[in-house]
């Protein structure tokens, strides 16, 4: 699960860091994401937020709104 958190989150910030950041596909795709972490059980997010403390962008979960 950790290996998927950290791929998850490298590509929300891939897609956040774009330049073209008012692209309403990017927007659409970040949006989506979030959504389906609402259902994320608490393992789940305690693994997010984990793998985003050892990434280096512990700002993610809240900007994702999984706290």
């Amino acid at each position: 699960m950790e290996t998927i958190a950290r791929a998850l989150i490298l590509a929300c910030k891939h897609i956040d860091d774009r330049h073209n950041a008012e692209n309403d596909d990017d927007v659409a795709a970040l949006e989506a994401i979030a959504a389906e972490l609402n259902d994320a059980s608490n393992a789940e997010r305690n693994c997010l937020i984990e793998a985003a403390k050892k990434l280096g962008v512990v700002a993610w979960p809240e900007e994702m709104g999984i706290i």
